[in-house]
């Protein structure tokens, strides 16, 4: 389990490349089929979203990922520009994941998933060179569900732990995460140091209605557990140790897309830095922040102009 500090090195995300729909709408459930709304095409995934903000933040970060050759020169571009190292497979017959993001003005979302390419990648797409100068390797939870990705992911974490490197999982989404099945989850991701789940995803894993039981539980299971919040902050448990609450950097919520996202990427590049664990957690919390005050899921628009062809 993961014990002290990190000091230096880079950041391996394993994860999701997703070209991102956002729809901004006032639209009330009162039968209109035509509503007027803001639509724009950005890059996405979770996983990319981390990567991307962890690399605003000063950390050296690689990212796999598999994407379709309809936009995977776009993403690649849009990665790179960020400051992230892409390593992505392209997929010659799939195009790359699409999400459709529709935001609502209060700021919360609803997202329709096409897994595409990256529903189908696998142990094939796996390089031990990827763990070249690594200290930690971040997996998106999107990646478990799949048959290949869940064994993409077990020969990623053998490998990490072979090389002395560390690993933390982000459960993603409750739906999926459902649908996967809890113990089959805890099964997968035993060989984790870290879990950052959001709070329905706490709860749903540690089967408890309260965030803090949650929290520690799921600290007992991994070594350590940090509870996202959102507007409440995190609360972060280390196994043994009672259950601490850290609380949100104020912001004004334009927009939750990628927020969790960014609070992983602020709290792993602060351990990676040597941070605490509770300055590590603040640190996500002010990332997740940052993120909330601004459109989309990534730190900046970034990446050249235009949207991918389809």
């Amino acid at each position: 389990m993961l014990g002290g500090r990190l000091n230096g090195g880079g950041l391996l995300v394993v994860g999701d490349v997703v070209t991102d729909v956002l729809v901004l709408h006032d639209a009330r459930p009162d039968g209109v089929t035509d509503a007027p709304a803001d639509i724009e095409v950005r890059p996405g995934g979770s996983g990319a979203n981390t990567a991307a903000w962890a690399a605003s933040l000063g950390t050296e970060v690689r990212m796999l990922a598999r994407v379709g050759i309809d936009s995977g020169a776009w993403h690649r571009a849009h990665l790179a520009r960020s400051g992230v190292r892409p390593c992505l497979r392209l997929d010659h017959e799939r195009p790359t994941a699409t999400i459709v993001v529709m935001v609502d003005p209060t700021g919360e979302r609803t997202m329709l998933t096409d897994r595409g390419a990256g529903g189908f990648i696998g142990p094939g797409d796996w390089d031990d060179g990827l763990l070249d100068d690594v200290a930690h390797v971040h997996v998106s939870g999107y990646t478990l569900f799949t048959d290949s990705g869940a064994e993409l992911v077990r020969l990623a974490m053998a490998r990490a732990r072979r090389h002395g490197v560390t690993i933390s999982v982000d459960p993603a989404s409750t739906g999926f995460l459902a649908r996967f099945g809890v113990r089959r989850f805890l099964d997968a991701t035993a060989e984790a140091d870290v879990l950052l789940p959001n709070r329905d995803e706490a709860l749903l894993l540690a089967g408890t209605p309260d965030p803090a039981a949650a929290a520690a539980y799921l600290g007992g299971r991994y070594g350590l557990a940090v509870v996202k919040l959102g507007a409440d902050g995190a609360i972060l448990a280390r196994d043994g140790d009672e259950p601490l609450p850290v609380p949100a950097a104020r912001s004004q919520v334009v927009d939750s897309t990628g927020a969790g996202d960014a609070f992983a990427a602020g709290f792993l590049a602060a351990r990676l830095g040597g941070a605490s664990d509770r300055d590590a957690v603040a640190a996500g919390c002010r990332t997740g922040g940052r993120a909330v005050s601004r459109i989309g899921g990534r730190p900046a628009p970034g990446g050249p102009a235009g949207a991918p062809r389809h």
